[in-house]
């Protein structure tokens, strides 16, 4: 996917925000409480770490997996990272990211947390793409855009994507990395 043909979806954090809100209602509205919230890395952990917060759940275990190279660019298939952190039979579990896009990371980490016998498994994602071959049980949005968030400014602008009309409000922020030289690895040196 060339950068410059690439439509993004930009979430702020305050839409971020509220979108955990409505699915942490949808939680509750079902009932289902988890015991731990696995956050898939590295998309998925500040969407996890404010769902804890807001559902009350302090186990946050993680799980890794790659599959992206850079911006729209996949490997040929995702391959765990880092294996789950805590152990989880007979509990409740969240799985946490922030896109399912066809569907295979989800299903590698259900797959392999599946393995370590807990009670129920759900999923939760920001968004969904059209594409996908499953779906999580709860998620905010789909769309066929590339999601951009907040947390991934640099990452975005280093794999070449020009972000700045994408990012409405925080514009002057994304002007300020880039003013400041923000991207370089060394420009947080003393």
């Amino acid at each position: 996917m060339a950068s410059e043909n690439i439509s993004i979806r930009y979430m702020s954090w305050k839409e971020l925000h509220r979108a955990l809100i409505m699915l942490a209602k949808r939680l509750y509205r079902d009932g289902f409480i988890p015991d731990i919230i696995f956050a898939v890395l590295k998309g998925g952990l500040i969407p996890a770490r404010i769902l804890s917060d807001l559902v009350q759940v302090d186990e946050i275990g993680f799980i890794g997996v790659k599959f992206y190279k850079a911006v729209g660019t996949r490997m040929a298939k995702p391959h765990l990272t880092l294996p789950p952190t805590h152990m989880i039979t007979g509990l409740n579990v969240l799985v946490v990211d922030d896109v399912v896009e066809s569907g295979r990371t989800l299903q590698l980490v259900i797959e392999e947390l599946s393995r370590y016998e807990a009670k129920e498994i759900r999923s939760l994602t920001l968004f969904v793409k059209p594409q996908r071959t499953i779906s999580p049980d709860y998620y905010y949005e789909e769309t066929s855009q590339w999601v951009l968030f907040p947390w991934e400014y640099i990452e975005t602008i280093r794999d070449g994507v020009d972000i700045r009309d994408s990012v409405g409000e925080d514009k002057d922020l994304v002007e300020e990395i880039l003013r400041r030289g923000l991207l370089s690895k060394n420009s947080f040196s003393v």
